[in-house]
């Protein structure tokens, strides 16, 4: 293994402060900062380290947040967190990224077999993150870590024998880790590093953030919490008090799904095809409702669709449920439609569970899927100033996890596929198609969150990418539900939609 980009000192610059800006994080920030967020992409071809090296040194020289550490600072008996960004020149010996590299000893098929099929166990996480990358704020702080880390795994070339399956079993294939603190970058924050990333790769301007200033500086998500909305509160359920109770219940509830019930980190490829006929389907039989269909997105539709597959059966129908479904606040907080706008371009965390209702598997289970698409529309599009202000306030009064207090069982579901993460080109570097995505949450203790979905994108094929970790019971309702949607966007279409088409 070799090591680019993290060569030198991790050490201050200067002990003046009128070198450095000060900026503050907050409490949707402080809610993971025991979580180090990891997404992968698998890429075919081999990629070259000191071109992404080089075009790393480039962003975060020009955005120089990213250049920054991890910093507490205690005031009064609270400890609060703060991004510390060096402001003038940086000497060559200041680590602005940390970049690794290593070559697997055992071929990519080992861990999966190519093609990817359409259901597959995850690569195993070391194969896109460093064993010294930090996993919490301490971490981060006590060892002066860069914020963005990339890990590459090189899968070489296999020798071709005749017989031994597919060529594309035989080609190279790279994995590309980026690894960051859940604390500080959320995935729409995420997708604007990796934008700014490849904009650099190819050579295209970008629009690069403004330059901090010395000192202590303003966080506009702050600014707005705390001065436009504070009178204008509302209740929010979106997060439980955590304390030692609930701590223990939401651990011994994960160890529980996963040495227990089976869980397990696995990836579902929903075919293109698969996917139009759930999201047209869905629509056709709102419109035949005469229901308004033009809110309703196709995030709505997967969500909803993800829902009622995961509670169809095996659990008792009393059981109140509820689908923490993350979603941005940022346009909640601005009127404005310039990306520019500091609310707009907020690369920190500034996201929260949708206000869906806490429903019975009942309800989960009778709804049409249109129909449960129809209502979490509905909410989605009910989220408000207010309630991004009553969880900023619930999150800044004790530690809090994202579910809904009243739920007996929670669904955690992350749809990153608008921020287009995934639909990263590598070409620049290399790479040729990418074959599938990834994604992990690491955590100090090594507890593996289960019952969550992350639906990260699309593929060139129009794929869609959906990673779950989800107990033995619930992951055979998915793959028995793709199944059954391949076959439907098969079939021939019935007279009767035949009929109605060419009216």
């Amino acid at each position: 293994m070799y090591t680019l980009g993290s060569t030198g000192s991790s050490e201050p610059l200067s002990s003046d402060e009128s070198s450095f800006a000060l900026y503050p994080l907050t409490a949707f920030d402080k809610l993971f900062e025991g979580t180090t967020f990891v997404t992968g992409w698998l890429v075919e071809g081999t990629v070259n380290a000191k071109v992404l090296d080089e075009a790393l040194r480039r962003v975060t020289n020009k955005w120089r947040m990213l250049a920054g550490r991890v910093q507490s600072r205690k005031e009064g008996v609270d400890l609060k967190w703060y991004l510390n960004i060096p402001l003038g020149p940086l000497p060559q010996n200041y680590r602005t990224f940390s970049l690794t590299t290593t070559t697997s000893t055992v071929p990519l098929s080992n861990y999966v077999p190519i093609p990817i099929p359409q259901i597959s166990d995850s690569l195993p996480p070391e194969v896109f993150i460093h064993a010294s990358t930090p996993r919490q704020y301490t971490q981060w702080e006590s060892t002066s870590h860069p914020l963005t880390c990339w890990h590459l795994t090189y899968f070489p070339a296999q020798p071709t024998i005749v017989g031994w399956g597919p060529q594309e079993d035989r080609r190279p294939y790279t994995a590309i880790g980026f690894s960051r603190s859940h604390g500080v970058f959320d995935g729409v924050g995420a997708s604007l590093v990796m934008r700014a990333l490849v904009s650099e790769l190819n050579g295209v301007e970008w629009s690069v953030p403004p330059m901090p200033t010395p000192g202590l500086n303003v966080n506009p998500v702050l600014q707005a919490l705390e001065q436009k909305y504070l009178t204008r509160d509302r209740m929010y359920k979106g997060y439980t008090p955590l304390g030692v109770t609930g701590l223990v219940k939401l651990v011994a509830f994960h160890m529980r799904e996963k040495w227990w019930r089976g869980a397990e980190r696995q990836t579902v490829l929903l075919p293109k095809e698969a996917f139009v006929y759930l999201v047209e389907s869905s629509r056709d039989a709102l419109k035949k409702e005469g229901k308004n269909v033009e809110n309703v997105s196709s995030g709505d539709i997967l969500v909803a669709w993800i829902y009622k597959t995961i509670y169809a059966k095996g659990i008792s129908t009393d059981t109140l449920v509820h689908c923490a479904n993350f979603a941005s606040f940022r346009s909640v907080l601005t009127d404005s439609k310039d990306p520019t706008d500091p609310l707009l371009s907020y690369a920190h965390n500034a996201f929260l569970p949708l206000p869906y209702p806490a429903l019975s598997v009942s309800d989960v289970q009778s709804f049409s899927l249109h129909g449960l698409a129809s209502i979490l529309t509905a909410s989605r599009l009910s989220l408000s100033k207010a309630q991004v202000v009553s969880a900023y306030k619930t999150l800044s009064s004790a530690p809090h996890f994202p579910s809904h207090p009243d739920a007996q069982d929670s669904l955690t579901i992350s749809n990153v596929s608008a921020s287009r993460i995934l639909e990263a080109d590598w070409h620049a570097t290399g790479a040729r198609r990418t074959v599938c995505g990834y994604r992990y949450q690491m955590t100090p203790t090594g507890v593996v969150f289960s019952n969550a979905i992350y639906i990260a994108g699309r593929l060139d094929d129009g794929s869609v990418v959906i990673d779950v970790t989800l107990n033995t019971q619930r992951m055979r309702l998915i793959e028995e539900e793709v199944t059954r949607l391949i076959d439907a966007a098969a079939a021939p279409p019935s007279p009767a939609d035949s009929e109605a088409t060419e009216k």
